[in-house]
């Protein structure tokens, strides 16, 4: 049920895979004066409003009978409400040897907790866009939000907007710092009238992964090695933020006992992999320059 009705849980505003994001916010204009924002729903999920998410979700799929049409089905409006209603209410959970039951919001784990989460705040999006009070940037990753803004008091004005849309939700905001913001795993540097990228990485990180001593087959130390290495190329702006991401890299995975061999060979190869017009940064005897 996820798979086939995911579809109508994005729209024009939602960030469905950060790599593509970065490219596209880094080739985003910037006035001189302009701000990035975000903005955070706290506890999303629980909040949704489960009734009248199922209602929005039931009326998107048979617009023009969409879903039976794309999917060959021959379902009702009815039976699709209760098919939700069932996979949703009535969630139980247990807190301290009891019982409880959830009267509202999606359950967190729950494989439709993303889809209905997403409806509904596209849902508020098409109420924002009808009213003509999107921004001008405005992209959304499930409960976090990335908006321009021409000064701070035109931010805490949408906010006020924001918090305006659903008495559910609770809309948080969050300004820059020394031009910078950080947002889904990446952190957005403003640079006067260009918009660069780099990993982020939260002050209470510690750096902890799988250890090189641990008793994992070792492709899988290997392959956590190119996890770490890709965000750090495909979000870095320049080759020196990316240079940097790898030594901060190599620092990490030395701490927990990994060759400098293996960290250094990863990275070359890894480098060496990327076709030829996509990457110019090149290695010269065993180092990433």
């Amino acid at each position: 049920m996820e798979e086939k009705l995911k579809p109508l849980s994005i729209n024009e505003y939602t960030i469905t895979d950060a790599f593509r994001f970065s490219e596209e916010i880094r080739n985003s204009p910037i006035g001189d004066d302009d701000i990035l924002v975000s903005f955070n729903v706290p506890s999303l999920f629980t909040n949704v409003p489960l009734n009248e998410t199922i209602n929005i979700l039931v009326d998107k799929a048979f617009a023009s009978d969409w879903l039976n049409q794309t999917y060959d089905l021959n379902l009702r409006k009815d039976q699709l409400a209760r098919l939700l209603e069932i996979t949703t209410t009535n969630q139980l959970f247990q807190f301290n040897g009891r019982l409880y039951e959830q009267v509202d919001g999606v359950a967190m784990g729950s494989p439709l907790g993303p889809l209905m989460a997403n409806v509904f705040m596209c849902h508020l999006q098409d109420k924002l866009t009808r009213n003509g009070l999107i921004p001008m940037l405005y992209k959304r990753y499930v409960d976090d939000t990335l908006a321009k803004m021409p000064s701070t008091d035109p931010a805490v004005d949408f906010l006020t907007t924001l918090n305006g849309l659903h008495p559910s939700l609770s809309f948080t905001m969050e300004l820059p710092v020394d031009n910078k913001i950080p947002f889904i795993g990446m952190e957005i540097i403003k640079n006067g009238t260009k918009i660069e990228t780099q990993v982020y990485r939260k002050p209470t990180n510690t750096g902890l992964l799988l250890h090189f001593q641990s008793h994992t087959d070792k492709r899988y130390k290997h392959c956590l090695l190119k996890t770490m290495i890709h965000p750090a190329y495909a979000l870095s702006f320049t080759t020196e933020a990316f240079n940097q991401e790898c030594s901060r890299l190599r620092s990490i995975f030395i701490q927990l006992d990994y060759p400098i061999t293996t960290i250094n060979f990863t990275i070359n190869k890894f480098i060496l992999n990327l076709s030829s017009g996509v990457c110019e940064r090149q290695v010269e005897d065993g180092r990433v320059l």
